[in-house]
């Protein structure tokens, strides 16, 4: 239960004064977190959209670099728990429910995009579409926990 709360973040704690319970600043593991989606979902991005160029602009690299099926779920697999932690903790250190709504939609369309005909239009629209709504919601996520100063009293 102790790492489950860490990785979720107890973003509360007791003011010893008043006994008020008052949000903190966003901690080091949500911004790494964030920052490491953001940077997860630009990856997924280059790989969409460099791969079928590279595809066509060398027919070799049909041959040379084969269409590995485990990548796309590999990065979904990653991308879920990630998000799901990062989103989380930022909820609870600043109440904003657009990050986690945001970040939901985006997962979803990714979810879509894996069940989609591999190599698809379809998959293609949602894969992308869905790595950057969930890298807006990290963005908003991160800026949101970092204007979120001290309480005021």
């Amino acid at each position: 239960m102790r790492l489950i709360a860490f990785l979720l973040g107890d973003a509360e704690r007791d003011n010893p004064r008043d006994g008020a319970v008052t949000p903190r600043r966003s901690s080091g593991l949500t911004r790494w977190l964030d920052q490491g989606a953001i940077g997860l979902s630009a990856l997924c991005l280059v790989h969409c959209l460099a791969f079928p160029l590279i595809v066509l602009a060398l027919p070799v690299a049909g041959e040379i670099l084969p269409h590995q099926w485990w990548v796309h779920p590999a990065i979904f697999l990653l991308a879920v728990p990630m998000a799901t932690v990062a989103l989380v903790r930022g909820w609870r250190q600043h109440r904003d429910h657009r990050p986690i709504v945001i970040g939901g939609v985006g997962l979803s369309l990714l979810g879509v995009g894996l069940m989609a005909a591999e190599g698809s239009t379809m998959e293609i629209v949602f894969t992308v579409s869905g790595g950057a709504v969930v890298a807006t919601a990290h963005l908003l996520n991160r800026r949101l926990g970092q204007h979120r100063h001290a309480p005021r009293n």
